[in-house]
């Protein structure tokens, strides 16, 4: 199913510092993001100028969704590297709008750069960032299933002959700094299981 990139980004900005900062997405395409914001007196450093610090949050984010977009399934981003150059002064009451395009696509980062206009098309900003892809930790399930894909059946009992004496000493080392009685007993009897499955795999 397609996704809408563009109410995507907007519905979870809600409640978020992009919805603080004013930003509107317009358009979300392989291409380019675009979006919009307007200049108001909250934004400024001195009164009618946009903070810098404002212009470059408005295109860290652009940068962050355009990422967003190539990301593997479960992966995230977050920047790493950023830098602006300043052109000219966005003015309050005007309504700017940033264009994000990828330069750079790779396993491990994306980079973004960030061209602001104002209303008039007079570039205001160019903003360059680096975008980290943070792959996905597999849940521990996911990982024993790996150690056990592509071996033969025989290479798995084997290998699960091992875990189970593995797990086997792991008990018995937790009985042997248990000072309860009743806890001790419990978890001998699980080191027993364990050893007793691994003697049913190595027979097998």
């Amino acid at each position: 199913m397609d996704i809408d990139w563009v109410e995507a980004f907007q519905t979870h900005a809600r409640g978020l510092f992009p919805e603080q900062l004013g930003v509107r997405f317009l358009e979300a395409t392989p291409e380019r993001l675009r979006a919009e914001l307007l200049v108001r007196d909250a934004l400024c450093t001195v009164p009618g100028v946009m903070h810098g610090g404002a212009l470059m949050a408005f295109a860290d984010t652009l940068g962050a969704c355009a990422t967003v977009m190539r990301l593997p399934r479960g992966a995230q981003t977050t920047t790493i590297e950023s830098k602006t150059n300043f052109l000219a002064a966005a003015t309050t009451g005007s309504t700017i709008t940033g264009e994000c395009v990828v330069l750079h696509e790779g396993r491990r980062t994306c980079v973004c750069q960030t061209r602001i206009t104002d209303p008039n098309g007079r570039l205001l900003a160019v903003v360059t960032q680096t975008q980290a892809v943070l792959e996905r930790r597999p849940e521990p399930l996911e990982v024993m299933a790996g150690l056990f894909e592509g071996k033969s059946p025989d290479a798995q009992r084997t290998l699960l002959a091992t875990l189970e004496r593995g797990g086997a000493a792991v008990y018995r080392t937790l009985a042997d700094a248990e000072l309860d009685p009743s806890r001790r007993n419990v978890l001998l009897a699980a080191a027993t299981r364990e050893e007793t499955n691994a003697d049913s795999l190595e027979r097998w």
